[in-house]
This record gives structure tokens, sequence and C-alpha cells, in this order.
């Protein structure tokens, strides 16, 4: 009997491997991320894609995978959304508590001193010492969060020719005008810190911004004082009478 040659196998298919939707992906990517970006923001999407993912999954009949990715996405999802509602009260909390101790600063006042500690002003709390005002300024504060500031410049009567409170209020008022490009109001008299003043109002620009001043000069005696407070002209009906406030609180220890 002739040698039969044996039949070949039959080819063998190459199994398919099931594909993982994006969907459950991105589920699981926004469910790690609710833990570090914000768990509402990112857990809520988290739970949706993980619910649509599966889904998908189930109904594919094999042709698509990731079930372990989805379920994983949907899980941390939930775990992220639950400590993102318990945490709203905490939130609301300290929200309610940075309100609270940004209205105790404002209603505190304290006193920021000159570098040689002659040139005193009572501010708010939430104001402090500035360096970048002017250059000349032998004191400098400000509040930036509610865009006020006030610098101090002194100056010696014998330093220069010798004028009288209105001939120097209108010299540094020419100043103030000249730097931002301002317009102003007659000046009034006042006392501040036992002295005479001259003080005025003044509105003009800033870097682009419309602000309102209100620049007060001091005689000590032997010095001419020029105070120089400035906001925003939006926030000068809430803020004219604090500047004025805070003007009337300084105070020269500079003797003639």
């Amino acid at each position: 009997m002739a040698d039969e040659t044996p039949a070949s196998p039959p080819p063998v298919s190459p199994q398919t491997v099931p594909h993982t939707p994006a969907i459950a992906i991105w589920s699981l990517i926004l469910a790690v991320l609710s833990f570090t970006c914000g768990w509402l923001f990112t857990a809520v999407p988290a739970v949706l894609c993980g619910h649509v993912a599966r889904t998908k999954i189930r109904k594919s009949a094999g042709a698509l995978g990731g079930k372990g990715i989805a379920t994983a996405g949907l899980i941390l999802g939930y775990i992220a959304l639950v400590l993102g509602i318990l945490g709203i009260p905490l939130l609301v909390s300290m929200i309610q508590s940075d309100h609270e101790r940004l209205q105790r600063l404002s209603t505190k006042r304290k006193e920021i001193a000159s570098d040689d500690s002659k040139i005193k002003i009572s501010v708010p709390g939430t104001w402090g010492k500035m360096t970048d005002l002017n250059n000349w300024a032998s004191l400098q504060v400000g509040d930036t969060r509610n865009r006020t500031y006030l610098f101090v410049i002194t100056e010696a009567k014998g330093d220069g020719p010798e004028m009288t409170l209105q001939t120097y209020h209108q010299h540094a008022r020419d100043e103030t005008l000249k730097h931002f490009q301002a317009l102003g109001s007659e000046p009034i008299s006042l006392t501040i810190d036992g002295h005479p003043a001259l003080q005025d109002e003044l509105s003009g620009t800033d870097k682009g911004t419309s602000v309102a001043i209100l620049h007060t000069t001091v005689d000590d005696g032997g010095h001419f004082q020029t105070i120089t407070t400035w906001t925003t002209a939006s926030g000068w009906q809430q803020q004219k009478e604090l500047l004025r406030e805070i003007t009337r609180t300084f105070h020269s220890e500079n003797q003639p």
C-alpha cells in the first residue's frame, strides 16, 4: 500500500484582542485627577464615562475590552464624588472664615512707621508696608487687594528756596498732576497732627488705569510732608472716607 501524505492541519485564525474604548480610559484618568484637581469637577465626568464605557463593553459581545479599567474609574469616581460632597461644608466654612478674617483686619487698625521711625500712620490690618510706590518716599503703604495706596515724601525747609505751605503745596500738586496726568479741585485747609495742612482731590491715570487721588501737604514746622494716597476711580466712592481717615492719622516726629 502506497504511503499516504498526511493532510495539513487547518489554518488557525489569529485571536482578536478586544479593543479598549477610549471612554473607559478617560473614566480612570478623570477619577485619578479628581483627587488632585478638584473632586466634583472631574469626579462627575469620571462616573458618567465609567457607566457609558461599561454599557458599551457589555453590548459589544466581546468586541470591546477594558471592563476592569472602566470599573476602576467608576469606583474611584464615586469615591471622589462622595468626598467632594462631604467636603462642601468644609469649603464653605473655610470661605466664611477667610471672609471673617478679612472683616476683622479691615476694622482693626495698626501703626506703620518709616525706617527711621519719624513718620507714622495708622492703617487697617489689611494694609502693609511697600517699597515700590515712589523712590523718594519716606514711607510707603498699601492694600493691593483693594488697590489703595499711600506714600509720604518729606522735605526739610532748608533744602530749597523758602516757601509757604501754599506755595509748596501748589508745587507738589503740580508734580502730582504731571505724574498722574490729572485734574484737581481747589485745596481746602485743615489741621493734621496739630499742624496746618492743605488737601485737594485729583483725578487722573496711572499706568492706563483711571485713579482718584487725595493729595495733602502738612507743614510740621521744619519740614513739608506730602501725603499722596489713591485708589481706582471706580473704588473712590467706597474708599474715599477711609483714605481721608488714614491721612488724618499722620504723625511726624521730625523736629524743626
